[in-house]
């Protein structure tokens, strides 16, 4: 039953000191599956990953892909209102994990912006108290993505396949 009341919880919008994760709107959700450059998109953004995002999205049609706490968000760039990536998470915990997924356009990488993006999500994730814990899964050729989940207080956990599965558990 709380997962049920947690699942209808509203995607928040949460805001750092550089960035603003928010809710796709349907117009640019469809920009972004069609891999269009609007004039609020940052110089690369979409990715490749982006649209595959946006496409299932829009795909499945489903509460969880858009409008819900679990949603995969907008990253806005504070000083110029442009989106330069997404940050969130893939659905609803499964064995009371949360997974947390993100891109940042390439000329917006090494500013910081992942770690205060997974910060954000962190403080989303543990306010269910069914969470024990988040995880990343990072192909194996993403040192840079390491380091910050690193930063971020995740640790490596062994898993079978191409990626490196880490985990952040529950702060005591």
């Amino acid at each position: 039953m709380t997962e049920d009341l947690e699942a209808l919880r509203p995607a928040p919008v949460l805001e750092t000191e550089r960035l603003v994760l928010r809710p796709f709107t349907a117009e640019e959700l469809d920009a972004v599956a069609a891999g269009e450059q609007t004039p609020h998109f940052a110089h690369g953004f979409p990715t490749a990953e982006d649209m595959d995002f946006a496409r299932e999205s829009l795909m499945a049609g489903g509460y969880f892909f858009t409008e819900s706490v679990y949603a995969r968000m907008a990253v806005v760039e504070k000083s110029t209102g442009e989106i330069v990536g997404t940050a969130g998470f893939v659905g609803p915990p499964i064995d009371a994990e949360l997974e947390i997924v993100g891109s940042l356009a390439a000329d917006r990488r090494n500013r910081g912006y992942a770690q205060e993006g997974i910060t954000a999500l962190l403080g989303v994730a543990f306010t269910d108290p069914t969470v024990t814990a988040v995880r990343a899964s990072v192909p194996g050729d993403n040192a840079p993505a390491e380091q910050v989940l690193i930063a971020a207080g995740f640790v490596r956990r062994e898993t079978p396949g191409p990626e490196t599965d880490y985990f952040r558990p529950r702060p005591a």
